[in-house]
């Protein structure tokens, strides 16, 4: 890419990168792990999606150096897993971990009686981080359905035997089903609360392996997070991670602080790549057509970073060349970072373009809520056109999929440009979803909300006929969202 650049050009830009790798602040010597640490200038500081400290020494010898960790290498987060035994160590860790970000990862075995590959019912994809394998689609009312296993779980390994790749994952499955019975699937899964009582698991009891999940809390009104997550009375929880982001010195000294008797410390790390994405990104603020076609070769890079930088200075382009591109990276099957889908989803919320459509739905089932989010809001933003696809998308047996096509409906519901016919459609859709007694109540929930924010008399309307008539969370729901004048 470089050498296309016009030398003068060039030494501008790599000026500029200088001045921005110089602005490196204050350092920190860790005796414990043996590097020096370095803050990131405010140049450098938020841009291009990372953060973190950059390695500026490594000390021979030492816990850093035998974990291989290199010079010029960015951490960015620092992971802390701790075994749990007991009831005491599970609370113990899982209050520490939920207490700076709300977001801890459980290790969990997952007992699962299966004899053939159709009967577990999922299939499998490599993992990016390379902790596993990440679970890539999942049939409805399969055995690993049953068993709680969702979309983009991690599985590290099946009974005892490491799934670090698709191969690996492939060999110890074929050994496991050549003698049919019970099998150990070790999965992590994300928790998301505020508190540990808000965690969802009611009770769980010491076992040698970990702890046992004896009793799940229940709710008709909230949706809980581990339940959303598959953890289930019966599940083994072995390690409690805190995976804690470093965004300066001082997040760095207490992360390493907080994990000194940790069972595991991981140190998430990538090369900074400093000139080459201060090219990128003065390129994005450059914006002519040769800076955009030196972009769309960039985001074809098998790096990460680069490719993170080149979407997000692509992202605010106005050139229809960037609509094509942005639709493969928008494809998780094509693109492994989620930053990178992100961007994409965001580009084409901004362009609407309709051809953007089949690309759009198929987004709509990433494994990351954020993509999906994005995703739903780009159909909701392209409006009319998109109704059909959205209506294909309720019939999804991904809960998490039929929700955000409920959330775009309600986006597009509210828009002034959308015709009578078309907005009789999407009341008619939301109408379905709350009339539908299978349909989970989350996806309802949405739905009512949908129904708020168009407000106008037909939507109110049901709301107040949920209000008489639905579940008793759904009807507390309801009059908590509307004035208790209009019920």
């Amino acid at each position: 890419m470089l050498d296309r650049i016009p030398t003068l050009f060039l030494c501008m830009i790599v000026m500029v990168a200088a001045g921005f790798l110089a602005g490196c602040g204050h350092e920190y010597d860790d005796q414990e792990t043996g590097i020096v640490v370095k803050e990131l200038g405010s140049d450098l500081k938020n841009r291009w999606s990372f953060n973190g400290v950059v390695v500026e020494s490594v000390k021979p010898g030492l816990p850093a150096d035998k974990a291989s960790i290199e010079t010029g290498e960015l951490i960015s987060y620092i992971v802390d897993e701790r075994q749990v035994k007991t009831a005491g160590e599970y609370k113990k860790a899982l209050v520490a971990a939920l207490e700076e970000d709300k977001k801890a990862a459980l290790r969990m075995v997952k007992s699962i009686s299966v004899a053939t590959t159709e009967e577990l019912g999922i299939g499998v994809k490599p993992d990016p981080e390379e902790r596993g394998v990440v679970v890539a689609s999942l049939e409805p009312g399969s055995k690993a359905d049953k068993a709680g296993i969702k979309l983009d779980t991690i599985i590290f390994a099946i009974d005892g035997k490491s799934t670090k790749t698709v191969e690996d994952y492939g060999v110890v499955l074929a050994e496991v089903l050549a003698s049919p019975g019970e099998a150990k699937f070790s999965i992590i899964r994300t928790i998301i609360a505020p508190k540990y009582r808000e965690v969802g698991i009611k009770e769980v009891k010491d076992s040698s392996n970990g702890v046992i999940v004896t009793e799940m809390e229940v709710s008709e009104t909230e949706s809980i997070s581990a339940d959303m997550e598959g953890v289930m009375v019966g599940d083994v929880i072995t390690h409690v991670v805190d995976e804690m982001q470093i965004v300066n010195l001082d997040n760095y000294k207490k992360a390493i602080k907080k994990a000194v008797d940790a069972d595991r410390v991981i140190f998430k790390r990538g090369e900074l790549g400093g000139i080459k994405l201060v090219v990128i990104d003065a390129l994005g603020q450059i914006g002519d057509l040769k800076a955009l076609e030196h972009l769309l070769k960039s985001l074809d890079s098998e790096d990460k970073w680069i490719r993170r930088s080149a979407a997000n200075a692509l992202e605010e382009m106005n050139d229809e060349r960037i609509i094509e591109p942005f639709m493969y990276h928008l494809l998780e099957k094509n693109e492994a970072d989620v930053e990178v889908r992100r961007s994409s989803a965001r580009a084409l919320a901004r362009m609407r373009p309709e051809k953007a459509l089949g690309a759009l739905a198929e987004a709509l089932k990433d494994s990351s809520l954020g993509v999906r989010l994005d995703a739903g809001q780009a159909l909701g933003r392209i409006g009319e056109p998109a109704i059909d696809i959205l209506i294909e998308a309720l019939r999804d047996p991904d809960s998490r999929v039929r929700d955000s096509a409920v959330a775009a409906l309600g986006n597009i519901g509210v828009r002034e440009d959308v015709s009578v016919q078309a907005l009789n459609s999407v009341r008619n859709q939301l109408k379905g979803v709350l009339d539908n007694p299978n349909e989970e109540s989350t996806v309802k929930l949405t739905a009512i909300q949908a129904f708020g924010k168009i407000g106008d008399q037909e939507s109110i309307s049901e709301l107040k006929k949920v209000a008489e008539t639905g579940s008793p969370g759904l009807r507390a729901f309801v009059k908590e969202l509307l004035p208790q004048e209009t019920l």
